[in-house]
């Protein structure tokens, strides 16, 4: 055998790694892949639940005894509470709001909500009552600046429909 032989050989050898290795990158490619979209998957799995916690939270705090009266004498005019119900008034709306914030937020960050409008519309619904704007007047600031003009917008929107 001589050394070009031995040359050939070698680089038949070399070829068939090259090969090898580019095969099993292809399949750890395809593996990294499959794991990343399932790793999309369960964070939009784990992102709708913890939507409907906070959604969740807000209804049961409103099945509380008393919650529901003092909601709606509260949108009537949240003027006319006393300060303990302000207090309580302030906590049923803010759970609410900041369910809507983090459904908002995640929307920013690329997450599909195809019912977002609708549920921002819901949402507004509550500022367009006496006592919703004179909250929202008060506390609006807690929310950032960004998801208050969004609900404002929707609001507005609220007024052409």
């Amino acid at each position: 055998m001589t050394l070009q032989d031995i040359g050939s050989i070698g680089e038949l050898v070399g070829a068939l790694a090259t090969v090898a290795t580019l095969a099993y990158l292809a399949v750890q490619v395809r593996q990294n892949s499959i794991q990343l979209d399932e790793s999309a998957r369960l964070t939009r799995l784990s992102h709708s639940a913890r939507q409907v916690d906070s959604f969740s939270r807000h209804r049961h705090l409103m099945a509380q005894p008393g919650n529901a009266e003092l909601y709606i004498r509260g949108l009537e005019s949240y003027s006319a509470l006393n300060a303990a119900e302000k207090v309580r008034f302030r906590a049923l709306l803010e759970e609410y709001f900041f369910a809507y914030r983090a459904t908002f937020e995640r929307l920013k960050l690329g997450y599909d909500y195809p019912n977002w409008t609708v549920q921002a519309r819901t949402a507004a619904l509550v500022l367009k009552t006496t006592g919703g704007a004179e909250w929202w007047n008060d506390r609006k600031t807690i929310f950032g600046q960004e998801f208050a003009q969004e609900m404002e917008k929707q609001a507005r929107s609220e007024d052409t429909n």
